[in-house]
């Protein structure tokens, strides 16, 4: 019993709450996946990256999450290197590319700068995304508690009569 409690404890903490903070704003603090492989070797797609968002004014090396528009419809949030600060912002480059980015980050749409990373979480949030994802990470977990407590309440039934 105690091994089944630790077990669901470090799911809790370990895989769930990084999971739920990257579905739910947590204030200056933000949780995000990465998608794409621009900035391997230091982040890959199965990382979380935890951003600082008060921190506005990053400098040159630091990791920087920002809003940029890709076409008129679509606007993303993009995970790059500050290589270069100009007076209209920033200069960006993705680790695994060879040259910076075409583009200059304007200080506003600086969502945040990286202090963390957690490897392979990010992972588990695609696949909770999936069908499969729900029922192995939330049903599941969900029937073992409540199959525990069954097994309770009924052993002390028992031990009453």
């Amino acid at each position: 019993m105690k091994v089944i409690n630790t077990l669901a404890f470090v799911l809790i903490f370990i895989i769930i709450i990084p999971i739920i903070a990257t579905m739910v704003p947590t204030g200056p603090v933000k949780f995000m996946t990465v998608t794409g492989s621009s900035m391997e070797p230091t982040i890959t797609d199965s990382d979380i990256v935890i951003v600082n968002t008060v921190k506005t004014q990053p400098e040159v090396g630091d990791i920087v999450s920002f809003r940029h528009i890709f076409n008129e419809n679509q606007s993303f949030i993009v995970t790059h290197r500050v290589v270069k600060v100009v007076d209209e912002g920033y200069v960006t480059q993705g680790d695994a590319y060879p040259r910076p980015d075409d583009f200059i980050v304007a200080p506003e749409d600086v969502v945040g700068v990286m202090f963390f990373k957690i490897p392979y979480i990010g992972a588990l949030v695609r696949f909770a995304g999936t069908v499969e994802g729900l029922l192995v990470l939330v049903i599941l977990p969900a029937l073992i508690l409540i199959l525990q407590e069954v097994s309770e309440i009924t052993s002390q039934m028992k031990e009453q009569k």
